[in-house]
């Protein structure tokens, strides 16, 4: 019987991780606990084990976001095919989506009601980073969501022809930089990033500056072992007391 490998629910507030990569290769056979994939969120990197012995089956792709508690893959037992839903959504979602985007009855309707573009919080940050519309986006994540490395794709996809053609027009050599490597931001450093951002945006932001004859603290410092740090927090403590309002 398939064993569905589900994105595991690794915190409270998780909701989704990233395949960094899987470390069997389709049609392996697998013993249960040998590591399978290794799993990226916000603040954890994870070995996913194997709860199972079977024959390993990726429904996913690596780098791909999955949210939790979706199948990334099955553990098949020998000569076993993996269930026919997931055959059938893997050969029919390109195609659905295709007749979404070619149907502008669809695409309309769903503007109307308001409905978002089913897609990961990082495709959509992405995309309206780099102004793209979701909606000319062919998702290939799990359940049709568009994920980042669709919004990358489209992106260097779409400008690569007009860049070309600018060029030559303007008597520019037509060709390409230098290979670069690009390291996606995933993972700790993204959620770092994104509540620094959110800081800046939501915090109001205000220095000062002044001095503090700390001789006597210092002394005590040396005379008990306290740290500056505990000074501060005590005395960040009694000035809250006398100023709630800073609270």
């Amino acid at each position: 019987m398939a064993t569905p490998i589900v994105m595991p629910r690794l915190g409270d507030f998780m909701t989704e991780g990233v395949v960094t990569r899987f470390t069997k290769a389709q049609g392996d056979n697998v013993t249960q606990g040998e590591v399978i994939a290794e799993i990226e969120t916000e603040k954890v990197n994870y070995d996913l084990e194997a709860t199972v012995s079977g024959v390993f089956h990726p429904s996913v792709d690596p780098g791909a976001t999955v949210a939790v508690d979706d199948v990334m893959g099955y553990l098949l037992d020998e000569g076993e095919q993996a269930p026919a839903k997931e055959s059938q959504n893997a050969s029919t979602a390109k195609p659905a989506r295709r007749d979404r985007t070619s149907s502008p009855t669809r695409s309309q309707a769903r503007r109307k009601e308001g409905s978002p573009v089913p897609s990961t919080p990082g495709a959509r940050k992405l995309a309206a980073n780099m102004g793209v519309d979701l909606e000319k986006i062919t998702p290939t994540g799990p359940r049709g969501r568009i994920v980042e490395a669709d919004v990358r794709n489209f992106v260097e996809a779409a400008p690569a022809d007009k860049t070309d053609e600018s060029n030559t027009q303007e008597g520019l050599p037509a060709g390409h930089p230098d290979p670069v490597e690009e390291i996606p931001l995933r993972g700790m450093r993204r959620a770092i990033a994104n509540n620094m951002k959110k800081s800046l945006a939501e915090t109001a932001q205000y220095s000062f500056f002044f001095e503090v004859d700390v001789t006597d603290a210092q002394t005590y410092r040396r005379e008990t072992g306290v740290g500056l740090t505990e000074f501060l927090i005590k005395a960040s403590g009694e000035a809250i007391k006398r100023v709630p309002t800073m609270n």
